[in-house]
């Protein structure tokens, strides 16, 4: 039984760190969102006439979790930086498919085509976004994310929400796709888009730096808790052979 609770307790709690150390790498990622643990109690039982006992019992990380909260909104006067206040994401046109985003540094590329920072092209309403900017036009984004080149109108950014945001799963740099591809676009019910600014980073690294010390000190204690059973069984097996 010892086995099973350190083996089990320094397996949760290792991968309990690299959850916390990849947050706290992410907390100055734009449009980052937290990763959390989700733990369960796996037990086994022995039968023992007509009942059964409780033979084993220890905690598993059963899965993770995103939490789509809300990140503070880093005004940067850039020209191409959006942020949505409200629910919903920005569509990315990958290699497989779309992905979705809640980080808006955008720019534009050699073609003029909005894009990431990574190159990845942003959609409008009518697909790629392409802005060609002459005559000294200036670029207005409305609330409801209509782009303008001064007064002409060139497209609408898609911006897409899901009835389960947790069937997203994160591709790397705040990009996330639809593990479920029964699960539908919709339009958000409300948002705005602000120009100007960007979603930074959900992740609280006070309260990850707290989680860190605590998951170390768990990871410590079972540790020596390994240490106490290997001396015990040891003096065990010396006793056996006088």
């Amino acid at each position: 039984m010892s086995f099973y609770l350190t083996v089990a307790g320094k397996y949760v709690n290792e991968r309990r760190l690299d959850i916390i150390a990849n947050n706290i790498a992410n907390s100055l990622t734009a449009g980052f969102k937290a990763i959390k643990p989700v733990f369960n109690m796996v037990s086994t039982t022995t039968a023992s006439g007509d009942t059964k006992q409780l033979k084993n019992a220890y905690v598993s990380l059963y899965d993770t979790y995103t939490d789509f909260s809300d990140a503070p909104l880093v005004d940067s006067g850039a020209t191409f930086d959006m942020a949505i206040i409200g629910k919903g994401f920005f569509v990315v046109q990958g290699k497989d498919g779309p992905m979705y985003t809640r980080n808006g540094q955008f720019t534009l590329d050699s073609n003029n085509r909005l894009v990431t920072m990574n190159g990845d092209p942003v959609l409008g309403k009518n697909g790629e976004i392409n802005i060609t900017i002459k005559d000294g036009k200036d670029i207005l984004i409305e609330e409801d994310g209509t782009i303008f080149l001064g007064k002409d109108s060139v497209d609408t950014l898609k911006v897409v929400d899901f009835k389960n945001e947790n069937a997203l799963q994160p591709v790397g740099k705040s990009l996330y796709v639809m593990a479920d591809k029964a699960e539908p676009e919709i339009t958000p019910d409300w948002y705005s888009i602000r120009q100007g600014s960007y979603e930074s980073s959900n992740v609280n690294v006070f309260h990850e730096m707290v989680q860190m010390i605590q998951t170390m000190r768990a990871y410590e204690c079972y540790t020596k808790i390994d240490q106490m059973v290997y001396d015990v069984n040891t003096k065990l097996v010396d006793l056996g052979k006088f």
